[in-house]
């Protein structure tokens, strides 16, 4: 896993994301479901946010949220910005990205939390 103080900037027309769940879902009902991730269930395409975009992009904004086909993003770099706040972001090629929506989904929004 990679640390990174302060910013990157992707290049090109490179897409860096954040936000993107892994880990147990919980349906409306309240029932937690395990993390499939590594499975043939868990074989799926997965919602994130763009974080950064190279300067030659022009079919994402930063903000929007992307559909990422599976398993076509990097491992995680673990930001620190300047208030010491730590996100992970994700490098995607646009090639990758099946959908977008200027809001998160609701699919995306029904995730149990993730505990360490």
């Amino acid at each position: 896993m990679h640390r990174v103080q302060g910013s990157i900037t992707p290049l090109k027309k490179r897409v860096l994301v954040s936000h993107m769940h892994f880990g147990d879902v919980k349906t409306k009902g309240g029932i937690i479901l395990m993390d499939d991730d590594g499975t043939a269930a868990g074989t799926h395409p997965r919602w994130a946010k763009v974080y950064a975009i190279g300067k030659d992009q022009n079919d994402v904004k930063v903000g929007e949220w992307v559909m990422v086909a599976h398993g076509r993003w990097t491992r995680q770099i673990i930001l620190e910005d300047d208030n010491g706040d730590e996100f992970d972001v994700r490098m995607i090629d646009e090639n990758d990205i099946l959908l977008t929506s200027p809001e998160e989904p609701e699919a995306n929004t029904i995730t149990a939390p993730y505990k360490k």
